[in-house]
Order: C-alpha cells, then sequence, then structure tokens
C-alpha cells in the first residue's frame, strides 16, 4: 500500500526528507503525511518540498513553513516523487484524499545508486533553475558603461545589460584571442556577438562572419543586422538558399551564413585572399561541433582557425554544454560561463506505460492520454472533494508549445489538442482551419498557413503549437509549456541536446515569466533520460567519421601539404583533443589517393581536378568514387528517358545521404512503386534494396515528369515537402557528374547529368522545363548573377520560350534585364557548345566546333564491338577509333562535346572502315607514346608506427605497404585507353587490356616493386608488378580495384558487374586466396570473362536519343 510506505520511509528517514507534490489538502489522511513530514523536520533533517501555490495547498503549506520546511513553489508541477536518504518513490500520487483513497497500488520504489543520483539532480536542478533566474554573481549594467562609444550607435535597443552581458561584453570588446560564452537558452547570447562583430566592423575596419546552425537562425540574425544599414553596414545573408557571386560577397562587411554555406565559400579560390582579411567570426551554438551532420564542418573550420586568433579571432557562443572547459581549451578560448537565466525553467517527465501488446497504434494511444491529462492538469485546480474542476477544452493560462517527432503526429496531437474527433481522412487544409478556430497551429515543413500559425502563436491569437523540430533552434516562441512528445525525430532518435534546446523555448525572456519543461517517456525509460539529462550534452568530435571530406578541404586550401603536415593538422582538431588517435588519417589518404581525388609525387601531396571539383561541390568523397565506379560499369541506355533513370539510380544508390534518406517506408512504399513501375528495370534494379533511394528517384519522377502531383494537394499520411527535400538535394550530384564531362573521358552521362540538374533546380518554372532545356537554362544562368537568380529567373525563361526559344543555339543578341555586360555575354556566347562532324577520308572526320576549350569524347561501334577514345584540345581533324576484331565495313560514332564552361553538344556519323586497316594505330605503339608523355612519379610506402605495427596483422601491413601501387593516376589514362583497344565494354577493355599489358611488358626477374610508372617506362615486370600496373591502369579508368594473394602471388581485382572478379585467372580448382584490398572477399571468384556476343547487332549511332538533350 502506498500511502503507508510513504508514511514509513518519512519516519524512518535520517538525513533527508525531499518531496515533489502538486496537490496537498488537509483531509486525515494527508494530515498523516503532513506530520511524519513536519516531524522529519522537527528532528533537524533536510526536508524539501515542491509544490503548487495554489489557495488549495495554502493550509498544507502553512502548516510545512510553521515547522521550517523549505518549500519551493513550482506552479505547474507535475512530477510527484519521494527522497528519503537513499530510496526514493516516482510515480507517487497527490496528497489528497481522493487520490490517497484511489491510487493505493501506484508508484515504483527506487534503490539502485544510479537511479537515486539521478532522481536527486532533478530537484537539484529545479532548485538551481529558480535560483539562476533570482540570484548571481553578476549585475545588470547600463549599456553605455560596457559598451564601447564607437559601437553605441549601432546597438541602441539595448539600455541595460543582464547579468551575462554584463559579464562577457568587456571580455568580447576589450580583450584580444579567442572567447568561449556559455550560458542557458534565452539569456541574451546574441548581444555579444553584436558586440564582437561590430567591433571587427567598426574598429578595426575587417569584415566579420556570424555563423549559424541553421537557415531560420540566419534569417533571424540578418533581420537584426539589417538595422545597421542605415549606419551604412554591409550585411550579406548566405545559406544554401542563396547564392551569391564572389564579388558581391566581398563588398559586404558581414557575412550571415550557415557553417556549410560558409565552408563552400572559403574552399572557392577567387575568395581565399578576402577571406584571409575577415578579422573575427561569430559561432553561433558552438557546441554542435558533436553533431553527426554538421559537426565535422564546423570543427575542421575552427581547427584552421584556432592558432591565428591574432589575424582572425573567434567569438564562440553555445548553449549549457557540459565539457565547456574541454572545448573551450581546445581552441586556446577564454570561457566566460554563466548559469544566469532571466526566467525560471522547470524541467519534468510525464511517464507513460507502453502497451504489451497493440503494437504502434496503441503506444500512440497512450502518448495521447499522457498528453491530454497533462493538458488538464495545466489550467484547473482540485476542489475541495479532490476533484479537478473545468471542462475538457484544455484551458489553461499560458501558451503551449508541443512537439512531435513527425508530420504525422503533429496531425494527431492538433487534433488532440483541439478536440477534434479525428486527424484521419481529413486533409491537412481542412484539419489545419478545424484546429485554427479552437486556437491550435500547426507548423511543419509543407502545412498549410504555418507561417501565419507562426505568427498568431507569437501574437498570442493562439494558445497552443503543435510542431515539428524545426522550430526548436533559435526561433523565439512565447511559450510557457513545453511538452515533447516523442523520442524520435523522424527515424533518428532524439538526442539531448536536441532536448534541451526544445524544452529551451520554454519562458524565453521577454516572452514569458518563467517555462515549464515536459519530456514524455516510456516508464522503462525514465531513470535512462533523467541520467542523460542529469549528466548533460558533451560535445564530442565528429570529424573521424568525415575524415576523407575534411582532408581533401585542407589539401585543398594549402594546410595538408604532405603526409607529416596532415598529422600535424589532426593535432590542431578536437578529435586529437580528445582521443590522441591520429591513425585513421593514414587510411583517409590512402583513399583519396586510390580514388585519384589526391596525387603523391613523392612526399608531396596535390589535389587533382577531380578532388577540386569533389571538394567544391561539398560532395562527399565516398560518395564521389562510389559514383565514378558504378559509371565506369553502367550500361548503354536504349532511350532518353532510361538515361535519366539509370543516373538517377547510380546518385541515390552511390550517395549515403540518399540510402539512408529518413523516410517512413511503411507509409510511402506504394506511392513509390506506383510512380516508378514503368520505370527501367535496369535502373531500379541499380538503386538496390534500400528504400531511399527509390523514394528519392520517385522524388525525380514527380518534379520531371509528373509535376501536378508535386503541386496538388498530398494524400492522406503523405508530405509532399519530404519528396521536395529529396529534389533539393539531387542537383548538385547530378552537377558534380556534369561536370566530369570536360575532365574525364566520358560519354552521354555527364551531358544528361547536366540537364537533370538544371530541371530539377528549376522545376518549379512557368513554363514547366522539359527534357532537353538544361542547355538553355544554363545560357539563362549564366546571364544572371548568382543573387539575382531566384528573383529574376521566372521572367527571363519565360521571354525566352514565349519567343520559341528551346535551347541556345539561336540566341546571339543580349536579353534585356540581364546581369552580365555585352562584352561578358559575348564571351558567354563563344563558349557555348557547337559540334558538327562529317566524314572526311576513311575513317577521319572532319570537326567544326564553337569553342577551343573543350573535350570531345567519341564512342564508335562496328556493331556488337565498340571503342572509346577522348581527345583534348579537339583536333580540325579526328580520326574515330576502331574496335578491335572489326573488319571492313561500316562504323558508326557518337561524338560528345563538353566545354570548360559546362556546355555540350552532339553529334554522330556513319562511315566505311577502309579495306586496308595497316594504318591504324597498333594498340602498343599507342601505348608507348604515351608511356613517352608520362611524368615520373616516387610512390611513397607511408611508414608503420611500431605500435601500429604490432595492432596490424602482416597481411594488413602488405596491404597498407601495396596501397600507394594500384591509386589511381590521372596520367595513366591515356595509357589505360590505347592497352584496352579503346574498348567501351568494360569486361572486353580489362581483357584487352590484360592481353595487351602481357605482349608489352618482358618478364624482370627482382624481389622489389617499383611503381606503375616506372615499370610501364622500362618495358620489363615482374608477375607481382604486372598485377599491380593492371590495377593502377584500371584504376585511372574509374574502376574500383583490388588486390588478392593466389598462393603467395598478387592477383590483380576489379569490382564489375555484381561484384569481385580477377582479372587474370591465374590458377584453377582450389587455391590459397588471401584479400588485402579489400579484406573481404566472396567464397568464390571469377576471373574476367568477354561478354556475350551478339552477332546480330546493326552498326549504327548507339546515343541518337541524346538530340533530345541537345535541342
Amino acid at each position: 500500500m502506498l500511502h503507508p510506505k510513504l508514511v514509513e520511509l518519512i519516519d524512518s528517514a535520517q538525513h533527508r526528507v525531499w518531496i515533489k507534490v502538486p496537490w496537498w489538502d488537509t483531509s486525515g489522511v494527508a494530515r498523516e503525511l503532513l506530520g511524519a513530514v513536519t516531524g522529519a523536520a522537527k528532528r533537524g533533517l533536510d526536508v524539501q518540498v515542491f509544490s503548487r501555490p495554489e489557495a488549495s495547498n495554502d493550509a498544507a503549506h502553512r502548516d510545512l513553513r510553521r515547522a521550517g520546511v523549505e518549500l519551493v513553489p513550482v506552479r505547474y508541477i507535475h512530477e510527484k516523487e519521494l527522497l528519503a536518504d537513499a530510496v526514493a518513490i516516482t510515480h507517487s500520487m497527490n496528497f489528497t484524499r481522493t487520490e490517497i483513497e484511489r491510487n493505493q497500488n501506484s508508484g515504483t520504489l527506487v534503490t539502485d545508486p544510479v537511479g537515486i543520483e539521478a532522481i536527486e539532480a532533478g530537484f537539484r536542478q529545479q532548485l538551481a533553475n529558480r535560483q539562476a533566474a533570482l540570484v548571481g554573481e553578476e549585475e545588470w549594467t547600463s549599456s553605455e558603461k560596457l559598451i564601447p562609444p564607437a559601437l553605441q550607435k549601432y546597438m541602441t535597443r539595448y539600455s541595460r545589460l543582464n547579468p551575462l552581458q554584463s559579464m562577457a561584453v568587456p571580455v568580447v570588446s576589450s580583450t584580444s584571442g579567442h572567447v568561449m560564452v556559455v550560458a542557458p537558452t534565452s539569456a541574451g547570447k546574441t548581444l555579444i556577438g553584436e558586440v564582437a562583430v561590430l567591433r571587427s566592423i567598426v574598429e578595426e575596419d575587417r569584415p566579420a562572419v556570424w555563423l549559424l546552425p541553421a537557415r531560420a537562425l540566419a534569417a533571424e540574425v540578418g533581420e537584426a543586422t539589417r538595422r545597421w544599414r542605415e549606419h551604412g553596414i554591409r550585411a550579406i545573408e548566405l545559406t544554401g538558399e542563396t547564392n551569391v557571386s564572389s564579388e558581391a560577397v566581398q563588398k559586404a562587411q558581414l557575412w550571415v551564413a550557415t557553417t556549410e554555406k560558409f565552408e563552400a565559400l572559403y574552399r572557392r579560390s577567387s575568395l581565399r585572399d578576402f577571406i584571409s582579411k575577415v578579422g573575427c567570426i561569430v559561432i553561433d551554438e558552438v557546441h554542435l561541433v558533436g553533431d553527426p551532420e554538421r559537426g565535422a564542418t564546423l570543427e575542421s573550420l575552427i581547427a584552421r582557425l584556432r592558432a591565428v586568433s591574432e589575424r582572425t579571432r573567434i567569438v564562440a557562443l553555445s548553449a549549457t554544454v557540459s565539457n565547456a572547459e574541454e572545448l573551450a581549451s581546445w581552441f586556446n578560448a577564454k570561457l566566460v560561463r554563466s548559469s544566469w537565466r532571466p526566467t525560471v525553467l522547470t524541467t519534468q517527465f510525464v511517464p507513460f506505460d507502453e502497451p504489451q501488446s497493440g503494437g504502434y497504434e496503441a503506444t500512440q494511444q497512450a502518448k495521447d492520454q499522457a498528453v491530454r491529462a497533462l493538458l488538464d492538469s495545466f489550467g484547473d485546480e482540485p476542489q475541495p472533494d479532490g476533484q479537478v474542476a473545468g471542462d475538457t477544452t484544455h484551458a489553461t493560462d499560458g501558451s503551449v508549445l508541443v512537439f512531435c517527432g513527425s508530420k504525422n503526429n503533429v496531425r494527431r496531437s492538433a487534433a488532440l489538442v483541439a478536440d477534434l474527433p479525428s486527424h484521419r481522412q481529413v486533409d491537412d487544409d481542412h484539419l489545419v482551419s478545424a484546429c485554427f478556430e479552437r486556437g491550435v497551429g500547426l507548423h511543419f515543413r509543407d502545412a498549410p498557413r504555418a507561417g501565419n500559425a507562426l505568427k498568431a502563436f507569437n501574437c498570442r491569437e493562439l494558445t497552443t503549437l503543435v510542431a515539428t523540430s524545426g522550430l526548436s533552434t533559435g526561433v523565439n516562441t512565447p511559450a510557457r509549456f513545453v511538452i515533447i512528445r516523442d523520442l524520435e525525430l523522424g527515424m533518428t532518435p532524439l538526442e539531448v541536446s536536441q532536448a534541451q534546446q526544445m524544452l529551451g523555448r520554454a519562458g524565453r525572456a521577454g516572452q514569458e515569466p518563467e517555462g515549464f519543461g515536459f519530456l514524455l517517456v516510456p516508464r522503462d525509460q525514465e531513470s535512462e533520460w533523467r541520467r542523460k539529462l542529469n549528466e548533460g550534452y558533451a560535445a564530442r568530435s565528429q570529424v573521424v567519421s568525415k575524415l576523407t571530406d575534411v582532408i581533401l578541404a585542407e589539401v585543398l586550401l594549402g594546410s595538408i601539404t604532405d603526409r607529416q603536415s596532415a598529422a600535424s593538422w589532426f593535432e590542431e582538431t578536437f578529435a586529437f583533443a580528445q582521443s590522441g588517435d591520429p591513425l585513421q588519417v593514414e587510411d583517409a589518404l590512402d583513399f583519396l589517393l586510390a580514388k585519384g581525388f589526391v596525387v603523391a609525387d613523392g612526399s608531396a601531396l596535390t589535389i587533382t581536378e577531380l578532388g577540386k571539383l569533389t571538394c567544391r561541390l561539398m560532395v562527399d568523397a565516398q560518395s564521389a568514387a562510389a559514383i565514378l565506379a558504378r559509371l565506369a560499369d553502367l550500361p548503354h541506355p536504349a532511350s532518353a528517358a532510361e538515361a535519366e533513370e539509370l543516373l538517377l539510380a547510380v546518385v541515390t544508390a552511390s550517395t549515403e545521404k540518399f540510402r539512408e534518406w529518413p523516410i517512413n517506408k511503411r507509409v510511402y512504399q506504394p506511392i513509390v512503386e506506383s510512380l516508378l513501375n514503368h520505370w527501367s528495370r535496369r535502373a531500379v534494379g541499380l538503386a538496390g534494396e534500400d528504400f531511399g533511394p527509390r523514394f528519392c528517384m520517385a522524388a525525380a519522377h514527380l518534379a520531371l515528369r509528373d509535376q501536378p502531383k508535386l503541386r496538388a494537394k498530398a494524400p492522406q499520411g503523405i508530405s509532399l515537402a519530404d519528396f521536395r527535400r529529396a529534389v533539393d538535394d539531387l542537383p548538385r550530384y547530378l552537377a558534380w557528374i556534369s561536370a566530369l564531362g570536360y575532365l574525364r573521358d566520358l560519354t552521354w552521362a555527364p551531358a544528361v547529368s547536366g540537364d537533370l540538374a538544371r530541371r530539377l533546380t528549376w522545376w518549379t518554372l512557368f513554363p514547366q522545363p522539359q527534357r532537353g532545356s538544361g542547355r538553355l537554362l544554363w545560357l539563362l544562368e549564366n546571364s544572371l548573377n548568382p543573387e539575382n537568380r531566384r528573383t529574376k529567373m521566372q521572367d527571363l525563361w519565360r521571354r525566352a520560350t514565349d519567343h520559341g526559344f528551346v535551347g541556345p543555339d539561336a540566341i546571339n543578341a543580349r536579353p534585356r534585364d540581364v546581369d552580365v555586360s555585352a562584352e561578358q555575354f559575348g564571351d558567354l556566347i563563344r563558349s557555348r557548345a557547337v559540334l558538327e562532324v562529317r566524314p572526311s577520308d576513311g575513317v577521319v572526320l572532319e570537326v567544326a566546333k564553337s569553342t577551343n576549350e573543350s573535350r570531345m569524347t567519341v564512342l564508335s561501334n562496328s556493331g556488337s564491338r565498340r571503342a572509346h577514345r577522348s581527345v583534348v584540345p579537339v583536333p580540325a581533324r579526328l580520326e574515330i577509333p576502331v574496335p578491335q576484331g572489326s573488319a571492313a565495313g561500316l562504323i558508326a560514332a557518337d561524338l560528345f562535346l563538353y566545354t570548360r564552361s559546362g556546355d555540350w553538344a552532339y553529334d554522330n556519323a556513319t562511315t566505311a572502315i577502309p579495306q586496308d586497316l595497316s594504318t591504324r594505330v597498333n594498340p602498343i605503339q599507342e601505348a608507348q607514346s604515351a608511356i613517352e608523355q608520362l611524368q615520373p612519379v616516387a610512390t611513397v610506402v607511408k611508414p608503420l608506427g611500431r605500435i601500429r605495427k604490432l595492432l596490424m596483422s602482416e597481411h594488413r601491413q602488405r596491404a597498407a605497404a601495396l596501397a600507394p601501387h594500384i591509386a589511381a593516376d590521372p596520367q595513366l589514362q591515356s595509357v589505360a585507353r590505347a592497352l584496352a583497344g579503346h574498348d567501351d565494354e568494360p569486361a572486353s577493355a580489362v581483357i584487352a587490356m590484360r592481353g595487351n599489358l602481357v605482349k608489352f611488358l618482358g618478364m624482370r626477374q627482382s624481389a622489389d616493386i617499383r611503381p606503375a610508372v616506372m615499370v610501364l617506362k622500362s618495358g620489363e615486370a615482374t608477375p607481382d608488378e604486372r598485377e599491380l600496373v593492371l590495377c593502377a591502369l584500371l584504376g585511372s579508368l574509374g574502376f574500383e580495384v583490388g588486390v588478392a594473394t593466389i598462393n603467395g602471388s598478387l592477383a590483380s581485382l576489379i569490382h564489375i558487374g555484381d561484384g569481385w572478379k580477377m582479372v587474370t585467372l591465374t590458377i584453377e580448382g582450389n587455391a590459397s586466396v588471401e584479400p588485402l584490398i579489400p579484406a573481404n572477399l566472396p567464397l568464390i571468384l571469377h576471373a574476367v570473362s568477354p561478354p556475350p556476343k551478339s552477332p546480330d547487332d546493326v552498326t549504327r549511332p548507339r546515343c541518337s536519343w541524346m538530340a533530345e538533350f541537345v535541342l
């Protein structure tokens, strides 16, 4: 029985009795508890009671005060707990006659030390939160006293500085070096950032940067800085949604930017000098170095600047973080820390019982009941008989903000709060309207009138706002109560830092006098969440998870020039400060070298053009490498539609972001399968088993081919915003493939990708851009400054289409209202890709082109055999590559022209192969000519430290030693194409290369292994060297390669078709195979075999459908 147990624990306590109880009357049974508590106080125990300061509690509270009990008034306390020495009872009851008589079996006994520690911390935190708003070592100060005179005219909004600001402003305005300010949410950290950037701009005449984690925050700070314009300060807002020219950026004195956008600008060579002049960088929410998505980029940025405080100062602002000293110490910052809050914040748990059966819906119903009971408790007060007065409208005397983990749960909870019968079978518009009439707003990405709901809530026209987590970061709302309904955001578990951000929305300064935060938790997870919130959020480095991308950026920026400087750079990171383990740097460098993003010349590391492109477009290197490998093995499309589908499948299946796209498969699978029902089976098969790629492919389908559905009302339970997010993220990866047209010897893929990228970027234009519009969009884009494209593109596009233009080739006069000058437009016109070819002599074509800054890639066929050649610069006369084994007869060629400026052209031709083929260049002779042009390189085998050697097995040490020898070297491409006979079919190319290399390389007797360039120049090789040269050559063509030992000898491997295969079958039957690179292989290995012959293939251009992309 709970009542006697409570009395027994209080009576037997020796040191303390701490109680949380919302309601306490003076009925007979309640007086027994009152007597036990007052008796404990008279015995000299530490007695504290947290209770509501309401009239029905007055009598009990008077008795408690008379007995010397420390009474802590918490108006909306919801928790019911007793802590007596080292024993606790949670989920207790109100000390009222009605509850004591009804709830005899409630309560959970807690005795384990961890659980007791968490409960004790909850009591202490509530007391500390109240004291933080009332007392503190700091004082309020006149702004004129602390803000420098030169800055005061910019900051007239502030007459006084609060205790935190009074402590931090003198440090920011009068000292040098990095600073980190840590304080609770709503403590006024924004003013500190304003002082920091103004000092740089006004007093030091140097530009400043303000970094924020979210677009909404960037817009909010940007709004504040716009007031400075009247005083001549030029500010610019930079987010993922804004594109700005380097010239416009350099005219600004203040950048307000998201971290990702600033990093992208940092990587522009045209802005490198300007960024070096920045005097101060304010980093808002610096504790997000521990964020799995954003943390690595933010950490690498701080690592660059931590040692140059005399040039660029960091002023970091952070919410409460448990390892603030560690974080500040890492980047040599003076730590300014305060626990002061302008309002009282009380955080409590609302446990609920998860049903043993019933699944998802039963759990949601349990949450509904918990939310309903909690809302009922906000506005009502027990009557003398213990009953709760009031109706069921959930009236409160303060605004309520409910955070949900998904759109569907927002809809469900809003209907619950508004007392609507159900949210099911009601579209968003009707649900929003019905809820609005009842004082409830909905806020999620594509919610109708979401902005109006937020505005009405801020104006207190709505009492309740139900929202997804997007509203939790830095947006000020007048919420007294915050309820976190779900412990998952979409499909991702709720992090402690996210919970703290949400709870911090309660009781915002200037909005509410105090705040109350409530976290719904399953009863069996309550202790765990108590512990989590007690320990707080500790920022842990995330840079290792993105190490290849971070290192590639540092090579681009010149911070890393060799392995030693890479190790030195890593020692500047938070990761090193926390773990001190630099071993993964070597692995990241090995990957970048192996995939051709970086090349080594002796000890020096240099970024390749591929690496520069990957870095500047912010494409992660792992995904880029996977895309390249899939492109090398991609089948030729049968139509323009299949070409689009294959590329969308390659991008989505190769990119981790799309593979792990956070979407509910159960909800979306039927509509996704319906949309992809008529897609190429080859393309859908490439997407694999993951649902994320299929969902993103379906999103592209809607934007490209079924746009009315993307603009219409969504079916019940479906969020069109989810599809639009995928559409927004796809163009960057497609643009990356498109830019490869000028850099590498690709055929149709860059052109199709470029068309897709621009049509997906501009899918909202009217009339809708159709297939082939990409080139026209390219011309119009480049006629406008980046910052004006969003506002001017629709008008420019409409005028172009109204005049009948479908491509750029017929536009020769500068349109009105464009941003480029007549001279610049002339340069743009001259950079167009225009191509005409006609047979001249045998397999030689005469080529007419528009620009010398272009690459031509030729795909030829003589029926079933195909050949491939790429040339830069493009000559006036071009010989069609004749496939190996072709007899006299017809030969067809598809020709693809890619310009440096990003345009493309296509043509094809069919001609006759002369009877006398003796003039054809022999593959070995062609390879020899290419080898003569190779530049010598020194392959550096990284030294292994003693400890690492001990930790690595012998075969792992050997794999590490061989990795540099199979690294992709771009200069080997011409040799590889020659030895492959320019064959375009992957398996045929591998077989041709294998045979020609055997003919080319004589036998060498030696034990040492030399770099591929040295082997090729010498013309001889050991068997092991030959296998490694095969890997290096195939890797230069974009194939994923590896190496194993078979009975002790090296054997080259290639990932082609459906998996790993041996390039050379050195032994049949049982063999001792030991994987080296990669570390794991299938149980059965096959050798690359010739593709099936298709004797009925007709000699004709294979990509005539490309005409649909060159309008």
